[in-house]
């Protein structure tokens, strides 16, 4: 179930966008009072890997469950 959405161009960078679609999060729930507006952990794939996007995550509270980007390197045999 999609918490929040938006729409960018085709050939935005993803990553800048998440700080600011994580700001428009409302969290239902059964309390009273003012809605939460933090989500404990975020799942995302490996296009969102970056250590500046991991640090703004935790420095919000949030706990990135990001895996990690594997740079395949080729072997050269000479």
């Amino acid at each position: 179930m999609p918490l929040s959405n938006s729409t960018t161009a085709a050939n935005g960078n993803e990553r800048e966008q998440v700080l600011p679609l994580l700001d428009k999060v409302k969290l239902k729930t059964l309390k009273r009072g003012r809605p939460r507006k933090r989500v404990r952990v975020l799942a995302a794939d490996k296009g969102y890997d970056s250590k500046q996007q991991r640090a703004s995550l935790r420095k919000r509270g949030i706990r990135p469950q990001i895996p990690k980007r594997v740079w395949k390197t080729k072997k050269t045999y000479w």
